[in-house]
């Protein structure tokens, strides 16, 4: 796995089995060979691999169906003429810079208007190319750090109700286990691990209702493409310098 796999993906997947994780470790069950045979397993089985991918599954299908009832994605909304809401001189930067770097010619307001349809995939074209362009972590680092800022909130709202419906089950796992052992084992179930394993699952279950959220991941769509734009704009600079001239 790369860099952004890792974060965009993996952690986010990572995070909807926290609250298991964090059960089995308060309750001491971490070391219990059953477990740790499971977890081998899963690891040797490429398990992680299994997870991102899946991660990144359900991350498409939502930003497919949010990009939609926003009106298409934030950089196409950004490049487009009969966008609300943009500064019209910063867009005009930006759509000479796209044009000039990719060679597509972005359609004028009236074709917008006569096939917004047919404007948008001038848009989508000529960006997958500057996506392309930009995907040298050194060169533009502000790129790639917001790309994976944005694959991250995109994927963790993806998988929001798998991690909020494992942080619950296992709350009600952890509860029902206190009252196994108050009614069944007549142990004292208000031990401290006990408590410690109530709050930070319950705590976990916390952080899944609120971390994710179409506004988070809206947010990291628009400073991704600010980024993305502004990378275009340097790279169609570097294209209009002059070649050095040869030595004689």
């Amino acid at each position: 796995m790369d860099d952004y796999e890792r974060r965009a993906r993996l952690a986010p997947g990572l995070l909807a089995l926290l609250p298991i994780s964090v059960a089995l470790a308060v309750l001491g069950l971490s070391k219990a060979p059953v477990v740790v045979s499971v977890l081998t397993a899963l690891s040797l089985a490429g398990g992680p691999i299994v997870l991102a991918e899946l991660v990144r599954h359900q991350g498409q299908k939502v930003q497919k169906t949010l990009w939609a009832s926003w009106g298409g994605s934030p950089t196409i909304q950004k490049l487009r003429l009969l966008q609300e809401g943009q500064n019209s001189l910063q867009r005009e930067t930006w759509r000479k810079a796209v044009s000039s770097v990719t060679g597509i010619e972005l359609v004028s307001a009236r074709s917008e208007r006569a096939n917004a349809t047919r404007a948008d995939e001038a848009i989508e074209v000529a960006v997958g190319q500057i996506r392309n362009l930009t995907r040298d972590p050194a060169k533009f680092p502000l790129v790639t750090a917001e790309n994976r800022g944005y694959g991250f909130h995109r994927n963790l709202y993806g998988i929001r109700w798998t991690g909020r419906i494992t942080a619950l089950v296992v709350v009600l796992g952890v509860v029902g286990y206190m009252l196994w052992l108050a009614n069944v084992e007549h142990q004292h179930a208000l031990t401290l691990v006990n408590v410690l394993a109530l709050l930070a699952t319950a705590l976990c279950l916390v952080i899944w209702c609120v971390l994710p959220s179409q506004m988070r991941m809206k947010n990291a769509g628009e400073k991704y493409a600010y980024e993305l734009l502004q990378a275009a704009v340097v790279l169609a600079a570097e294209k209009a310098k002059p070649a050095p001239e040869a030595a004689p």
